[in-house]
């Protein structure tokens, strides 16, 4: 009984999957052999691929960086808005020390065998930091501002004699949990923290003190991560400056100066043979312009592959390893619309995959005449960089399109 059962049930599965489509709607299933393709092997569905370089930086982050590779350099300026304003009344001889307190991270891009990091602090001349008319922050140079080609500090920026030495001896673990790392002010810097402390009892003074520079030091091999702040975050251990003083009594006291704002600025070398960086702090980025006239405008898009090709000899990994994913996004601003992809590396290769931007395919093919462009971005908030191979690359190695359609039903041929 039960076997008749399940014959009947098989049977009436039969014949309802071989019975003819309604004539309600257009057919659910379409025929795979009119499914057709479009590759940019075989046509110019590619025009052209391009970097993006955007001078930017990083400001109260959580995190700031500071070192030196022969890729990159980053330095970290900052003011401290914690100064007391009872102390003006201070002489140089009234301070007996003072110590920058900086945490370190685990995180370190470059030579982390030799893990040399070695840095100067500067007195800052003329603000950096500001506020627009609506009240919105605003960082004014950029790294061509504090720096020259060969990253020597800009005087006009930078007082040349520091506050402070780091000079690599001290070499920083590489530990999930780390204590501060203290550096001692020089015989220049106390004298400075003396003047500083003067000007904060004059309410038109103080506006001069424009904070400190972190600038990376030649002998430097790593880029290393330090603890801050993020904007509207209290968790996380600011750059602190402990002043020890004496008292008008003799007597000897301290006071711990907190920072405010922190802002990092990263120089990244250009990869060679026209490679293509995508890179997050460095704001580097890859705009890809398609052409997709070629595709018939009514038919169905079932599918858009898009591959890269990346160089991993000129990548650049930090010890939290090499990203494997990347994005792509596409903005039309005259519609306030944004498209957003997500491509994955193929194990074991250099291929980046996107599986299907057929989305963004059908955007461009009816809003924008098959014509756009779209950028490819990090999905990383540091240092690591990927360099991709570009529409004049060879043949095997340029980005390659694969457009899947097939006619709808009914469509004008």
């Amino acid at each position: 009984m039960i076997l008749r059962s399940v014959l009947v049930a098989m049977a009436v599965l039969v014949w309802a999957c071989n019975e003819p489509p309604t004539e309600v709607g257009s057919e659910l299933i379409y025929d795979t052999s009119r499914v057709q393709q479009l590759s940019s092997t075989t046509l110019p569905l590619i025009v052209a691929t391009q970097p993006l370089v955007t001078p930017s930086y990083l400001f109260n982050a959580g995190m700031l960086f500071i070192g030196r590779t022969p890729e990159l350099h980053a330095a970290t300026l900052l003011r401290f808005t914690t100064l007391p304003d009872t102390l003006g009344w201070i002489q140089p001889s009234d301070i007996l020390g003072a110590r920058l307190l900086i945490r370190p991270h685990r995180y370190v891009v470059g030579d982390s065998l030799s893990n040399v990091l070695a840095f100067t602090v500067h007195e800052l001349r003329q603000r950096w930091i500001s506020d627009d008319s609506s009240g919105n922050v605003v960082i004014e140079p950029r790294w061509d501002n504090l720096f020259s080609t060969d990253a020597v500090p800009n005087p006009q920026y930078f007082d040349p004699v520091p506050l402070a030495v780091f000079d690599g001896t001290q070499k920083i673990p590489l530990a999930d949990s780390l204590s501060d790392v203290e550096i001692p002010l020089t015989a220049d810097g106390l004298q400075r923290v003396a003047t500083w402390l003067q000007k904060m009892a004059d309410t038109a003074a103080r506006a001069t003190i424009y904070g400190i520079g972190f600038v990376p030091s030649s002998s430097s091999t790593v880029v290393r991560e330090f603890e801050t702040q993020a904007t509207g975050n209290p968790i996380g251990a600011l750059v602190r400056l402990r002043i020890y003083y004496r008292r008008q009594d003799g007597a000897t006291d301290s006071v711990l100066v907190f920072s405010g704002n922190d802002a990092t600025f990263v120089r990244a070398t250009s990869p060679r043979n026209g490679g293509l960086p995508v890179q997050s702090i460095v704001r580097s980025e890859v705009a890809i312009t398609l052409d997709l006239s070629a595709l018939p405008p009514l038919d169905a898009v079932l599918n858009a592959q898009l591959a890269l090709t990346t160089d991993t000899t000129q990548r650049i990994a930090g010890n939290g390893g090499i990203p494997t994913t990347l994005e792509i996004g596409y903005t039309d601003s005259t519609a306030a619309r944004s498209l957003g992809f997500v491509g994955g590396q193929l194990a074991g290769s250099a291929r980046m995959v996107f599986p299907n931007i057929a989305p963004l395919v059908d955007y461009l093919r009816q809003r924008k005449q098959g014509r756009g462009t779209a950028i490819f971005r990090s999905r990383n908030a540091r240092l690591e960089r990927l360099v991709l191979l570009g529409a004049d690359a060879p043949d095997s190695l340029r980005p390659r399109l694969v457009i899947t359609y097939i006619p709808r039903p009914g469509a004008p041929r």
